[in-house]
């Protein structure tokens, strides 16, 4: 078990500042959108420490690096699995959003581990929707 780790990298302050620009009031003659990268995710969990916890780690990649990579520990009951699905599950969901809003970033794939999908089956649905 690895201890938890958030993201590294951050996104260009240059683009965030281009695109903020934009929505002033005052604005500068700039083109409104911006292209967003092409990423893709490896998403793998376990359960660890005796049962109590849940690791989640997210590697973060384009189409040849492996440009970032986080874990953290859910907590975890296997008394309630549904719960605990949907715990899991937010952690996921919210985590690569919050990281696609924040490099301006798409996520076109995620492979994700059979030990993660054993606890959370309607992870790939809800990735397939969005």
């Amino acid at each position: 078990m690895a201890p938890p780790h958030q993201f590294q990298s951050h996104g260009s302050e240059a683009l965030c500042c281009r695109l903020s620009s934009v929505v002033a009031a005052k604005r500068p003659n700039v083109a409104g959108f911006a292209s967003l990268t092409p990423m893709w995710a490896g998403i793998a969990g376990t359960v660890v420490n005796n049962g109590t916890s849940f690791e989640v780690a997210i590697s973060v990649h384009d189409s040849v690096y492996n440009t970032d990579f986080a874990s953290a520990l859910v907590p975890y009951d296997a008394t309630e699995p549904d719960a605990q699905s949907e715990a899991i599950e937010k952690h996921v969901i919210s985590t690569i959003c919050k990281f696609s809003t924040e490099h301006l970033c798409k996520f076109l794939g995620a492979g994700v581990t059979l030990s993660l999908l054993k606890e959370v089956r309607a992870i790939l649905i809800r990735q397939l929707r969005r």
